[in-house]
């Protein structure tokens, strides 16, 4: 039995959600009009406290670039945002593209860009629709594209080196190894579940105790779909079955006793925690420049599926990943050699003497 003792928080000591909850605060308070508030007040609860931190940040840089051009910002008021044109917001784009931090000029990828305007977006889009301004000034900026070409993922034999490692290896660090040992179990339980049956982060997170059905080798999946019935091998039901005897003895926070994945805080492990157990694992095995992340794993799987299959639309349904249009592009190789291939078993007197003898 895990001492629940070993998973409680004190009191007297702010969680991370809790710091990441007052710095966000901190900078509306700070760096942002009064109203400001109004937007983030309707987030809360729909971002988790990291991503409402990030969007504070963001929104938070915009209007320091209004300040710079002779714009009181604490004097702003909601009816002073109809007076933002596209034009303002594509300039703030262009200036973030050409800041400089020490004197050294700093390039923002496509991606942050992106998730820049996708955010100021949310911010004006939501004035817009409780009827504060007449439009949305974001709508008419042009974002860049993202491609969304799925990666191949990791070579199969990293990954089962990694399980390998999760669940008989020890970490570098004492102080590592004593958290090791308490959370061994469920580490190697999450590992065979997206590397053996090619779960997506969410899914995998979002299992509940009575989404189990280990007797039949089973469990049901939450997607944004319907919840889906999936198969799995008596290994993967093994490790779960271990960490499940583990999981009935502990006491969850209220509001995630349902779930099967729980942080030390004994809520329902995220996807950012996930994330560091990943990399943390990875890191120690591999070196920091080979630190594996969930979509490799589950990339992996889903290129076995393809090898297997030979087919996009199989490969697709069955991961319920990218569309088989997406798929076309990274494993472009493996149908160009499937191409040159499929036609050279073709002798029809073969299939003729093969009928023949069947009859």
């Amino acid at each position: 039995m895990v001492s629940v003792a070993f998973y409680n928080i004190s009191m007297d000591k702010l969680s991370k959600d809790q710091i990441k909850i007052e710095k966000t605060y901190q900078i509306i308070n700070t760096r942002m009009p009064d109203f400001s508030m109004r937007f983030f007040n309707s987030m809360e609860g729909i971002l988790k406290p990291s991503s409402l931190y990030i969007y504070s940040i963001d929104i938070a840089a915009f209007f320091d670039y209004l300040g710079s051009t002779s714009c009181n910002i604490k004097k702003m008021n909601i009816r002073d945002l109809s007076k933002i044109s596209p034009e303002v917001i594509e300039d703030y784009v262009e200036f973030v593209r050409s800041s400089t931090t020490n004197n050294r000029k700093k390039q923002p990828s496509d991606n942050t860009i992106h998730r820049i305007i996708c955010i100021l977006s949310a911010f004006f889009d939501y004035y817009f629709k409780n009827g504060f301004i007449l439009f949305n000034p974001v709508c008419k900026v042009s974002r860049p594209s993202i491609p969304r070409n799925p990666s191949e993922g990791t070579n199969m034999q990293d990954n089962l080196k990694l399980l390998e490692y999760v669940s008989k290896g020890n970490l570098p660090t004492e102080k590592m190894s004593v958290y090791q040992s308490k959370l061994r179990a469920r580490d190697t339980a999450i590992l065979a579940l997206i590397m053996g049956a090619g779960l997506k982060t969410s899914e995998c997170l979002n299992i509940n105790i009575q989404d189990l059905d280990l007797e039949h080798n089973c469990l049901y999946v939450r997607s944004r779909h319907a919840p889906n019935l999936i198969y799995i091998s008596p290994f993967i039901s093994e490790k779960l079955s271990e960490y499940l005897s583990i999981r009935l003895d502990m006491i969850a926070v209220y509001g995630h006793d349902d779930a099967l994945f729980l942080s030390l805080r004994m809520q329902r492990l995220g996807a950012r925690e996930l994330q560091l157990l990943l990399k943390k694992y990875s890191s120690a095995l591999f070196g920091d420049q080979q630190a594996i992340k969930a979509n490799d794993l589950r990339n992996a799987f889903r290129r076995n599926i393809f090898t297997t299959s030979q087919n996009l639309f199989v490969t697709s349904a069955i991961t319920g990943s990218a569309t088989a249009y997406l798929l076309q592009k990274p494993y472009s190789s493996y149908l160009d050699y499937y191409e040159t291939e499929k036609g050279k078993d073709f002798n029809p007197e073969d299939l003729l003497n093969n009928e023949g003898g069947t009859e």
